[in-house]
């Protein structure tokens, strides 16, 4: 997996594990439509590529042909959202698709064919907070050494509400996709903008 630009996901003086989901659905569903949702959702979010802050988001997409002549797909996002334009933190997405054994077909709906896939497909998302991400405040001879003690006890509050705004984000996207898929939640969810059957 190639090294995100610009941090350090180990470094855990800046970089803050939020949230992360794994959904796993396998059964007969449009996928381009599933990606099409997805990605559409990023972008109503704020989200744009790390690498050049628009919508070019996908960092890897691998698709290999089986002997059936279904196939097999490995996609990566990788995101970020910088809230209100600051210059402190922002928020990062690692999304990735995986599908298995994915085939093409047809169903037929309210009497009309439409083209589908049937297959096996995992998707997975985690997303963190990045503090100083300017890094101007690290590299800076009298900032460094107040800024843990300036996060810790006037930050934190702040800190704290960020950090809660990307679970709640995480987890929105998340139901959105459970809802497309026709998963379960627990909750009830408001009517979807897209056909519940993905078709």
């Amino acid at each position: 997996m190639p090294p995100d630009p610009s941090f350090d996901l180990t470094d855990s003086n800046h970089v803050y594990y939020v949230a992360e989901f794994e959904i796993e659905r396998e059964d007969v569903f449009h996928l381009k439509n599933l990606y099409k949702l997805i990605f559409e959702w990023f972008m109503m979010n704020g989200f744009v590529s790390i690498d050049s802050n628009d919508d070019k988001i996908e960092t890897l997409y691998f698709q290999r042909i089986l002997d059936n002549g279904n196939s097999e797909h490995h996609i990566w996002w990788r995101l970020h959202k910088i809230p209100g334009g600051n210059n402190y933190y922002k928020y990062y997405v690692r999304f990735d698709f995986q599908t298995l054994n994915m085939g093409k077909g047809e169903v037929v709906v309210k009497g009309k064919k439409v083209k589908t896939n049937s297959g096996d497909v995992i998707m997975r998302c985690k997303t963190y907070v990045i503090l100083d991400y300017k890094q101007e405040w690290r590299k800076h001879p009298i900032l460094k050494t107040v800024h843990g003690w300036w996060r810790r006890y006037f930050y934190k509050k702040h800190f704290d509400f960020i950090k809660t705004d990307l679970w709640v984000t995480t987890y929105k996207l998340q139901d959105v996709i459970k809802q497309y898929l026709n998963l379960k939640n627990p909750y009830e969810m408001q009517k979807p903008f897209n056909p519940e059957t993905g078709v």
